[in-house]
């Protein structure tokens, strides 16, 4: 149970993995950690693999929840490997209205090496631009 955040590598791509239940301490935890590496210039996109996650029971925890991360990410490209239950009408109104309001670059992947790839070609677009 809990958050693992793998910092980001020379391609600047950070890895985090949810299993169970996290709380909010450990997703504070994992937000600073993010946040300091990307004042350090280290985090360019992130890859979260929520696939072993339960989601919050209360909507209300799972929007902070995304909208703090999403704040912490400034529209940098982010691979989501969903929980189930992830696909409500609800939920996904919810994920929208968020990606719509930070502007995010965001894709919902089914594996690490997927969303790996489509990371890495994002950042590859940015840099060619």
């Amino acid at each position: 149970m809990g958050i693992t955040y793998i910092d980001p590598g020379e391609d600047g791509l950070a890895c985090v993995t949810l299993t169970g239940l996290a709380t909010r301490t450990e997703h504070a935890v994992a937000e600073e950690r993010a946040r300091e590496d990307v004042r350090a210039g280290r985090l360019r996109a992130i890859l979260i693999d929520a696939s072993e996650a339960e989601l919050p029971p209360n909507p209300s925890i799972s929007r902070e929840i995304w909208e703090d991360f999403l704040g912490v990410l400034d529209a940098r490209p982010f691979a989501y490997i969903p929980p189930q239950g992830h696909d409500s009408p609800e939920r996904q109104a919810m994920i929208s209205a968020l990606l719509a309001e930070w502007g995010s670059c965001f894709r919902v992947v089914g594996s690490e090496s997927e969303g790996r790839a489509w990371c890495l070609a994002k950042l590859a677009m940015l840099k060619g631009e």
